[in-house]
């Protein structure tokens, strides 16, 4: 009975990871400015409607909130594919800014197999509806937050399942004058990511590992064992990683000294 009671506590007890983040160049007036992460939910539900997850987000009170895909799963067996993630959203969309970027899951949503294009209007109506909600929905594009008369970049990477990241040609190059922040899904690129110039990177896909162990980290994730970002905080010269470990699980419902995971970043001025 223990062990059943710590796997669905595993499965099912958010937790809440907080990181002060220092950035050189950031102006004073986002001094303070909390972004709140959600990652991998794949249709997960925590309580009707999701209330607990949205109560403990109404908690944090974001200034934004940012979502790096594999929100459902890629699947025509689902009925209703995606209507936890909108319902999740239509209780949080009149309170925050929200900004989204793709996973594999969306990308592939309705996919024969990896290398046929998806039946026309699937994910283009999934993405239509978030927009209607007031989601920015940003498919290889930039947004710009304004705090007063000051301003930082908001990039979002659309998720490409041929894995080539050729970041400049798709979202140009980063300011010299301004924090650039990027939300991509796959952390493995973040060398990639460090090439480029972006300041702070906020992805998930890797699960926590699913499995955490002392001493080793994440044991295995979509796309290897032990992952080298497998959940929390990267520095690499002058670029900052932050890897959610997701909310849901897929394909299996597997988490072991791994809980469901909202990130909380708060923005300090160097």
């Amino acid at each position: 009975m223990l062990l059943v009671s710590y796997y669905f506590s595993q499965l099912n007890w958010i937790s809440i990871s907080k990181e002060f983040v220092s950035l050189e160049d950031l102006p004073e007036e986002f001094d303070g400015f909390k972004i709140v992460q959600l990652a991998d939910l794949h249709n997960k539900e925590f309580g009707e409607g999701n209330k607990r997850l949205v109560d403990k987000i109404n908690g944090l009170e974001p200034d934004i909130i940012v979502i790096t895909g594999d929100m459902l799963n890629n699947s025509q067996e689902i009925p209703n594919n995606g209507e936890v993630l909108v319902e999740l959203l239509e209780n949080l969309s009149n309170d925050y800014p929200i900004y989204y970027v793709t996973g594999e899951h969306e990308e592939g949503m309705y996919y024969e197999d990896r290398n046929k294009y998806q039946n026309k209007g699937t994910k283009e109506e999934y993405e239509e509806r978030l927009r209607e909600l007031g989601i920015t929905v940003l498919n290889d594009e930039k947004a710009t937050i304004t705090e007063q008369d000051s301003k930082i970049n908001l990039y979002g990477l659309k998720e490409h399942l041929s894995g080539e990241m050729r970041i400049e040609h798709r979202l140009g190059k980063t300011s010299d004058d301004k924090v650039d922040i990027l939300l991509s899904h796959r952390p493995f690129y973040f060398d990639e990511y460090v090439d480029w110039g972006a300041d702070l990177v906020f992805s998930g896909d890797t699960h926590g590992g699913m499995i955490h162990l002392p001493f080793i980290g994440g044991v295995v994730s979509t796309e290897e064992l032990f992952p080298e970002y497998d959940g929390g905080l990267y520095h690499k010269e002058s670029s900052l990683m932050v890897v959610s470990r997701g909310l849901g699980n897929n394909p299996v419902p597997l988490r072991v000294n791994n809980r469901p995971e909202l990130v909380e970043i708060v923005l300090k001025s160097k």
